[in-house]
């Protein structure tokens, strides 16, 4: 992994076997960043595992092709275990069909882009709201 951070904007570049939660993680607890967005990230991946929420646990599935990150959102909040990457993407296969939905897992094959916005007037804290621990902004003083 390579990366450089200012301020304003983290770019990462991951290469092959890299996870990219756990790079976004490590890089965001490096620069004391517990807040973040993450606006956009290229690439190619394998080893995708997808969560849907059927409102008591996530129901997993997992892709082992090799397939191409078109898109990459999310952000970077703080769960009671520390710094939580959640991120949604879109990925396209070889003949051009695409998966998508709220990643738990990516590893990079051969190259992954990313750029990450850290957020220093607002905290992104999680806060159970009785279905799951839900995004619960704030304001920083």
């Amino acid at each position: 992994m390579k990366y450089a951070a200012t301020d304003e904007m983290i770019v990462l570049r991951l290469t092959h076997g890299e996870d990219i939660h756990n790079s976004i993680s490590f890089v965001c607890k490096e620069r004391d960043v517990d807040s973040a967005v993450v606006v956009s990230a290229a690439g190619m991946v394998t080893n995708v595992t997808f969560g849907w929420f059927n409102g008591k646990e996530y129901e997993k599935a997992t892709y082992n092709d090799v397939m191409e990150l078109l898109a990459l959102n999310g952000n970077v909040s703080y769960k009671h275990e520390g710094i939580y990457p959640h991120l949604h993407a879109v990925f396209s296969r070889p003949d051009h069909t695409c998966l998508g939905g709220h990643i738990l897992q990516a590893l990079v094959h051969h190259n992954v882009e990313i750029c990450i916005i850290p957020l220093k007037t607002i905290y992104l804290n999680r806060e159970f709201d009785e279905w799951f621990e839900a995004l619960a902004p704030e304001t920083r003083l």
